[in-house]
């Protein structure tokens, strides 16, 4: 579609294609395909090779900078940048290659061979350039695996250095290297004490050790995910998950497990669920393996955007989506994304974290069951039906539209949503959770938990210049701000009086400056724009929402009134 409509602005352009998604059937589209690295098929057609499918060599030149050798063109996109309002991004290395070979990736076509390391100068040239000439506001680590080697210490430490001269990137991505847990968590927390990171990211996929095996992942044990997630927390550093739905070998059980298990690990803030593209030169994509797991896909375009102020802003993706295989089918699949949607809106945003925690924590009720029994319960109820209904029709269309090249939109209550689906639950939960409180009522006995944890979560009605009071027979606020995650806690005793705390929270808070948002819904009196603005602030950036913000965290303790 890109190449479709790069000619019809200029039918002389010359089109070329290249990276993990390109596969035969496609080459028609375009005047050339580099197959391999960028570098060396980009030069053989500027040197005059015609063919079509060009073989680049593995071969380029590291020596030659991309942004010190052409320091005047990448200043200019800089400027064009700006004079058109954008934020400028860049695409960074240190590396290139991966020694690993998981059955769903192809990164650059360089999986499961030697990494090819940069000159450590160079890439120290290239950051202080960056950050000082460029000022970008997001940087994307492009390494497969930083934290391969001790070397990327030294890159991290630089990056810290010259952003605490001059302010930038301000913010910051990478994947973390699998199988290096020291250097990982070393690597995290001098990132995270030089404002360049505000969470840690990891690719964790799955849970279940079966799955990671049928995925040719098993050399990566979830041992270590446990122990990286305790580190991180009692550093006070929040981690964002990333898990792939969909996985060969997976089941409807082991997807909701391998959730819940995150959480055991002590990985909360976050779970990003990706669905499984099928790219046509990853591993996963060759006939063999194709015909052994029995894998079904089914080319989708969906939205990937959060927080977009028109349909026509909307990032569309289109993907071949693994949506059935011999261990799941695609009603699995359909309930797998339920069931996804719910455990992120009520863990992750934190609408019932703090009880769902307390019961595991001092009752020994693990997550999985604890959240088993809550999810069905809703969807019993019209709360989670309306939900249900509205997300699985979208769900249903994905699987049943012929035509490869049609964008099918999710509604909701009949309006094109221009959230992502959890997003939506989250808003449809805490504009009823009155009613939704109601129904864990008859699964939990602890009435003053629930109230607590009722009364913390913000929603559209929470007014800063009037504040909230809550009043509790157990101090929460106390014995959570104390608990140990990941260790038995006692209850909280029952106080002879009640505690009793208030808050003016002005502003949504997350880990850092970017994470966080001003409060300002209820300076307005017209309903659309309230409504907006609550979202906005509510639902936080469209890569990172922060730790925990739909929870007031600032409360001051009320003094008990003197006895006469």
């Amino acid at each position: 579609m890109l190449a479709d409509r790069a000619r019809d602005i200029n039918p002389e352009v010359a089109v070329i294609a290249g990276g993990p998604h390109i596969s035969k059937p496609y080459y028609d589209r375009f005047d050339h395909v580099i197959i391999g690295e960028a570098e060396d098929g980009l030069n053989q057609i500027f040197k005059g090779n015609q063919e079509h499918v060009i073989h680049s060599k593995r071969k380029t030149d590291f020596d030659v900078s991309p942004y010190i050798d052409n320091k005047d063109f990448v200043i200019h996109q800089k400027k064009l940048a700006k004079d058109r309002g954008l934020e400028l991004g860049i695409i960074f290395e240190t590396n290139r290659g991966c020694p690993f070979a998981c059955a769903y990736c192809d990164w650059g076509s360089a999986t499961m061979s030697k990494v090819r390391q940069f000159d450590l100068q160079r890439t120290y040239d290239e950051i202080e350039f960056v950050c000082n000439e460029l000022k970008p506001n997001f940087w994307f680590h492009a390494d497969a695996n930083f934290g391969l080697t001790d070397k990327d210490i030294d890159v991290a430490n630089h990056l810290v250095k010259t952003k605490s001269q001059c302010g930038y990137p301000k913010t910051f991505y990478y994947s973390p290297s699998k199988n290096t847990v020291k250097r990982n968590i070393e690597l995290a927390k001098i990132l995270w004490d030089g404002k360049v990171i505000d969470t840690f990211n990891i690719g964790i996929q799955h849970a279940d050790k079966d799955v990671l095996m049928a995925n040719k992942r098993g050399n990566i044990t979830p041992a270590q995910f446990e122990r990286v997630g305790k580190e991180l927390i009692n550093y006070g550093i929040p981690a964002n998950t990333q898990m792939i739905l969909g996985m060969p070998g997976d089941t409807r059980d082991k997807w909701f497990d391998s959730l819940c298990q995150i959480f055991e690990w002590g990985f909360h803030s976050e779970t990003k669920v990706y669905w499984y593209n099928l790219l046509p030169n990853a591993p996963a994509a060759h006939p063999d393996y194709m015909d052994q797991w029995q894998i079904e896909t089914k080319p989708i375009i969906y939205n990937q955007s959060r927080l977009v102020t028109g349909q026509d802003d909307l990032i569309d993706k289109a993907a071949d989506v693994i949506v059935a295989c011999k261990t799941f089918d695609r009603e699995d699949w359909v309930e797998m994304n339920i069931e996804t949607r719910y455990l992120q809106a009520l863990h992750n945003f934190g609408i019932l974290r703090n009880v769902a925690s307390y019961y595991r924590f001092a009752e020994g009720i693990p997550f999985k069951d604890f959240y088993k029994d809550v999810i069905d319960t809703i969807r019993m109820h019209d709360l989670g039906q309306e939900f249900d209904r509205q997300y699985s029709a979208y769900l249903n269309k994905l699987l049943t539209t012929r035509s490869k090249n049609n964008y099918v939109p999710f509604y909701w209550n009949k309006q094109v949503a221009l959230l992502e689906p959890e997003d939506i639950l989250v808003l449809h939960l805490l504009e009823n959770k009155d009613e939704l409180f109601l129904y864990l009522a008859i699964l939990y006995d602890h009435d003053d938990l629930l109230r607590y944890q009722k009364d913390i979560l913000i929603d559209i009605n929470y007014n800063p210049d009037i504040g909230r009071k809550i009043s509790m027979r157990y101090d929460w606020i106390k014995y959570f701000n104390n608990m140990e995650f990941g260790e038995f806690n006692q209850s909280p005793p029952r106080l002879n009086k009640r505690a009793e705390y208030e808050t003016n929270q002005k502003d949504i808070i997350g880990p850092t400056d970017f994470t966080s948002s001003r409060i300002l819904w209820h300076k307005t009196n017209n309903t659309k724009r309230k409504g907006d603005l609550f979202k906005r602030a509510a639902l936080g950036q469209i890569d990172w929402r922060g730790e925990q913000r739909l929870v007031l965290k600032q409360w001051s303790k009320i003094p008990p009134a003197s006895n006469p």
